[in-house]
C-alpha cells in the first residue's frame, strides 16, 4: 500500500519527464500511476532494481502483438512486471497473459507512445524515486490507536454476601379520624320538693277524728 499519496502527487507533478501523476482507486487497492512524456531509460532502471534485489519479467508478449484494436480489448498495456524470485514457470505464464505478483509494473500507454509506471506498494515508490533522482522519505506513521482498557488477569471470587439494611420505606398512615363533636346531653328534670302541709292549715275536725280513731279500743265480737 502506498502512503502519503497527496505528498507524492505534489513532489512528482512538476518533475522533468513526468507528464501526469494519478491516484487511481481500485477495489483490490489504490494504485499510484506516473505517466512519462519521454521514453524510460531501461538500463538505468535495471541498475536501480538490481541494487534492491528486484528483477523484471516480460508480460503478455503474445497479446501485445495482436492488432491494436484487438489488443486494447485483451491487453491492458502492461509489458514488464517488477518483483523478486521469478521462476521459469511464472515467466512462461506471464508471457501468456497471466500477470505474476510484484511490487510494480510498467505499461505502454495505449493512447500515447510512452510508458506508465504503476505501483501499489511502497517499495515500488522507493524504486521510482531513485530512478528519478529524488530523495525518498518513508511515509509518516499512522496515528496511534487508543489503548484498550486493561482487564485484571486474575478472577476474584465474590465474598460472602452481606445483607444490607435498607431504610424502610415510609408508610403512609391515614390521618386519625377526629371524633364528631359531642352533642349536649339533655338535662334531667330535677325533682321538686313536695309542699309540706302547714300545721295551722289542718282543720280541727280532722285532727280530732284521727285522734279518736287511735284511742278507741278494738272490740271483740262474741
Amino acid at each position: 500500500m502506498v502512503g502519503d499519496l497527496e505528498r507524492r502527487l505534489v513532489e512528482l507533478r512538476f518533475l522533468d519527464g513526468v507528464e501526469k501523476v494519478e491516484h487511481v482507486p481500485y477495489s483490490t487497492g489504490d494504485q499510484f500511476w506516473v505517466r512519462f512524456n519521454k521514453p524510460l531509460d531501461f538500463q538505468k532502471l535495471q541498475e536501480v532494481l538490481r541494487k534492491h534485489g528486484y528483477s523484471t519479467v516480460r508480460f503478455a508478449n503474445l497479446p501485445s502483438k495482436l492488432p491494436h484494436k484487438l489488443a486494447e480489448v485483451l491487453w491492458n498495456g502492461v509489458t514488464l512486471v517488477i518483483g523478486r524470485n521469478f521462476s521459469g514457470l511464472s515467466k512462461f505464464k506471464a508471457s501468456l497473459g497471466f500477470e505474476p505478483e510484484g511490487i510494480a509494473k510498467i505499461a505502454t500507454d495505449l493512447h500515447g507512445p510512452f510508458q506508465i509506471f504503476i505501483t501499489t506498494d511502497e517499495a515500488g515508490v522507493q524504486v521510482l524515486y531513485e530512478y528519478l533522482g529524488l530523495k525518498y522519505a518513508p511515509p509518516s506513521p499512522p496515528p496511534p490507536k487508543p489503548a484498550a482498557p486493561t482487564t485484571p488477569s486474575t478472577v476474584t471470587k465474590p465474598g460472602p454476601s452481606v445483607a444490607v439494611q435498607r431504610p424502610a420505606a415510609p408508610v403512609n398512615t391515614p390521618p386519625a379520624a377526629t371524633p364528631p363533636p359531642s352533642q349536649p346531653q339533655q338535662a334531667k328534670p330535677v325533682p321538686q320538693p313536695q309542699p309540706v302541709a302547714d300545721a295551722a292549715s289542718v282543720k280541727p275536725e280532722e285532727s280530732t277524728q284521727s285522734q279518736a280513731k287511735k284511742e278507741a279500743p278494738t272490740q271483740k265480737t262474741s
